[in-house]
C-alpha cells in the first residue's frame, strides 16, 4: 500500500529557516526604502511643522507680556507712583508694586525687568542696576516719539561699549493716567518691558544639528545668534528666505518664523546634508537590532534543528539496531518529548520482551504437559489390568485371614487395599478428611509391621477438614518422616498434623512436624533451592517431599507458599499454605 508522501524534520525545518530568511530580507528592504528614502522627507516635513508652531507659541508668549505689564502699570499703586504729585506716594506704594512685580515675573519669566517713566518724575524699576541707562533711553524715546501712537511696539537698544554684546529687546508700552474721571492723552507714562532672549530661543528645537544656525531678527537687527557666522551666512540671514538654498557647497534648510506686526523673524539654518544626521543614531540602532535579530533567528533555527534532528537520529539508529536484534532498548534523549516517547517505547519494548518470553515459556510447558499425558495414557493402557488383579488377591487374603480368624492380618489387609485404591482411584482434588483417612489407613499398616513404635496426633479444625486440597498430599510427607526421621529414633516417634483456615483470607494452614532426627541445614537449602528451579533431578533422600513441592506449585502456582525448619536429633516440622483455587501456574 503506497501512503502519503511525507517530510523529515529536518527538511521541514530547513524549509521554515529559508521562508523566515526571505521574510527577513523583506522586511529589510522595507525598511531601507523607510529609513532612506522617506525619512528625509517625513524630518524636514516635522522640522517645518515645528518651526510653524513657534509663531503660535511667540504670539502666546507676547500676548501675555502685554497682559502681564497692563496688569502692572494699571494697578492702583502704580497708577499713585506714577501720576500723583505727593511727595511720600513713592514710599507708601512702592512695596505693593513689588509684591506684584514679584508674582508677574515668576509667572512670566520671559520678562527680566520693567521700568516705567513717570512725567512727574517718578520712576518704578524693578531691577537692581543699569536704572539711568534705561531712565536715558526712555527720556530719549519720548523726545523722539512726542506724538507716539497709544499702541505698543517692539525696539532694539545697542550694546553700550563692548560690539561683541547682542543689542537688547525692549517691549515699549504707554501707560496712561486713571486716577481722573477720564483719560487725558497728553499725560502720559512710559514702560519698557526687558524682553529675555534666551526665552525666546528656549521656543526652538531641543534636537541640535551640527552646522545649525539660530538667530532673531528685529528690524533687521540681529538680536540673538548661535554661533559666528561668515558673510555669505549672514546675508542670507537677513534675506529670510525659507527652503532650501546653497552658500558656496553647503546646501541649507531654512525655516522662518515671521512676525510681521513687530516686525520680528526667528530663522533656523540647517545643513540640508546634516539634517539627518541626528537621527543616524537610531537608524544605527535600529539596523543592528535588525541584523542582531536575524542573527538569533539563524542561530536558534540552527540550535532547533540541531537538538531535534540529533535525539530523532539516535532513535532511528536505536530502532534498526532493536530490528537487528543488536540491542533491546532506545537511548533516552535529552528532551522532555523526545524521552518519554523513548521512555514509552522501551516500555512496550519491554512488555513484548516479557510476552514472547512467557509464549515460549507457556509453549515448553505445553509441549511437557502433552508428552507427560501421552505417557500417562500409555501406562494407563499398560497397567489397565493390574489394579483389579491386585484388588482381587487383597480382597482373596483378606476373605483368608477372616476364616482363618487372623485379625491383625485381616485389618493390615483392610488399610493396604484401602491406600491402593486411594492412590489408584482418587480424584485430583479431595478434601483433607479424605486425605487424613488415606494417611490413617497408611499409618495403621506401618504400626502393624512396627506395633507400638509410631504415634500419630491430629488437630483439624471442622472448617478445615472440608477444605479442598491436591490429592496425595500427607501421604508422602508422613512417607518421609517414618522412612528417615525415625529411622535411628527410638520410641516413641510422634508424628503431628495440625491444620485450620485462616477466617481472612481462607487458606489452609497444614502443619506436619515429628520428633525425628531432623534434616541438615544444608539439605534443607538444596531443598528450597530445587522448589525455584524448574526442572532439577529429584536425587536426594527425599525425593517423596520434593515431588508434593513440585505438585502443589505447579497446580496452585504463586499462590502456594511453604516453610521448612528442624533441628538435628530434635524435629523437623513443614508447613504448608494451601488456597482454596489454584491461579495461574508459575513460570
Amino acid at each position: 500500500m503506497t501512503g502519503k508522501k511525507s517530510i523529515s524534520i529536518k527538511h521541514f525545518l530547513r524549509i521554515s529557516l529559508a521562508v523566515m530568511l526571505l521574510f527577513l530580507f523583506i522586511i529589510s528592504t522595507l525598511y531601507y526604502l523607510f529609513i532612506y528614502t522617506f525619512s528625509r522627507d517625513q524630518f524636514e516635513s516635522s522640522f517645518q511643522t515645528f518651526s510653524e508652531s513657534i509663531e503660535a507659541q511667540l504670539d502666546a508668549q507676547f500676548r501675555n507680556v502685554e497682559h502681564s505689564v497692563t496688569q502692572l502699570s494699571y494697578f492702583s499703586n502704580m497708577q499713585e507712583i506714577l501720576f500723583s504729585k505727593k511727595p511720600l506716594v513713592y514710599l507708601n506704594n512702592i512695596s505693593g508694586c513689588n509684591q506684584l512685580w514679584g508674582y508677574l515675573k515668576t509667572s512670566l519669566p520671559i520678562i527680566t525687568d520693567v521700568i516705567i517713566t513717570s512725567p512727574y518724575g517718578h520712576t518704578f524699576y524693578s531691577g537692581t542696576t543699569g536704572k539711568c541707562r534705561y531712565q536715558k533711553f526712555a527720556e530719549k524715546i519720548i523726545q523722539e516719539n512726542k506724538n507716539m501712537s497709544r499702541e505698543p511696539f517692539f525696539l532694539t537698544i545697542p550694546p553700550e561699549d563692548d560690539s561683541n554684546q547682542l543689542p537688547q529687546l525692549v517691549y515699549c508700552f504707554p501707560v496712561y493716567n486713571t486716577l481722573l474721571s477720564g483719560y487725558i492723552s497728553d499725560e502720559y507714562a512710559l514702560g519698557m518691558a526687558l524682553i529675555d532672549v534666551n526665552t525666546l530661543v528656549g521656543l526652538s528645537s531641543s534636537e541640535k544639528y551640527v552646522g545649525e544656525i539660530k538667530a532673531i531678527l528685529y528690524h533687521n537687527n540681529i538680536v540673538y545668534i548661535s554661533r559666528e557666522v561668515s558673510q555669505l551666512e549672514m546675508s542670507a540671514l537677513h534675506k529670510r528666505t525659507p527652503g532650501k538654498f546653497r552658500i558656496g557647497n553647503v546646501e541649507y534648510t531654512c525655516h522662518t518664523v515671521m512676525l510681521e506686526n513687530i516686525d520680528m523673524s526667528m530663522i533656523d539654518m540647517v545643513p540640508t546634508a546634516n539634517l539627518l544626521q541626528s537621527s543616524a543614531q537610531i537608524r544605527i540602532i535600529a539596523t543592528t537590532v535588525l541584523l542582531g535579530t536575524c542573527a538569533c533567528l539563524i542561530f536558534s533555527t540552527w540550535l532547533i534543528q540541531h537538538y531535534i534532528s540529533k535525539p530523532i537520529n539516535q532513535i532511528i539508529a536505536d530502532m534498526q539496531d532493536i530490528q537487528a536484534g543488536i540491542r533491546k532498548s532506545l537511548t533516552l534523549p535529552n528532551l522532555s518529548d523526545l524521552r518519554y516517547l523513548a521512555e514509552s517505547i522501551n516500555q512496550t519494548l519491554n512488555v513484548l520482551d516479557i510476552a514472547n518470553r512467557r509464549q515460549l515459556e507457556m509453549s515448553h510447558t505445553l509441549y511437557q504437559t502433552t508428552l507427560a499425558q501421552k505417557q500417562a495414557q500409555l501406562n494407563a493402557y499398560k497397567n489397565q489390568i493390574n489394579p483389579h488383579f491386585l484388588f482381587n488377591t487383597l480382597e482373596s487374603m483378606r476373605s483368608m485371614a477372616h476364616h482363618y480368624q487372623v485379625p491383625i492380618l485381616e485389618n493390615m489387609l483392610t488399610s493396604l487395599s484401602s491406600l491402593f485404591r486411594y492412590s489408584l482411584r482418587s480424584n485430583l482434588v479431595v478434601s483433607l478428611k479424605e486425605e487424613l483417612n488415606h494417611v490413617q489407613h497408611y499409618f495403621n499398616v506401618m504400626d502393624m509391621r512396627s506395633p507400638l513404635r509410631y504415634e500419630l496426633r491430629v488437630d483439624i479444625s471442622s472448617k478445615a477438614l472440608s477444605h479442598s486440597l491436591l490429592s496425595m498430599i500427607l501421604q508422602p510427607i508422613v512417607e518421609n518422616s517414618i522412612t528417615h526421621g525415625f529411622q535411628r529414633k527410638r520410641k516413641p516417634c510422634i508424628l503431628f498434623i495440625q491444620g485450620q483456615v485462616n477466617e481472612e483470607s481462607g487458606i489452609l494452614l497444614l502443619k506436619i512436624a515429628d520428633n525425628g532426627i531432623g534434616i541438615p541445614l544444608e539439605k534443607i537449602q538444596e531443598i528450597e533451592q530445587r522448589y525455584s528451579q524448574e526442572g532439577e533431578a529429584l536425587h536426594n533422600d527425599h525425593i517423596g517431599l520434593d515431588n508434593v513441592l513440585r505438585r502443589l506449585h505447579l497446580f496452585y502456582g504463586k499462590d502456594f507458599r511453604f516453610s521448612l525448619r528442624s533441628q538435628e536429633n530434635h524435629y523437623t516440622v513443614i508447613t504448608l499454605y494451601i488456597p482454596n483455587f489454584p491461579s495461574e501456574p508459575s513460570r
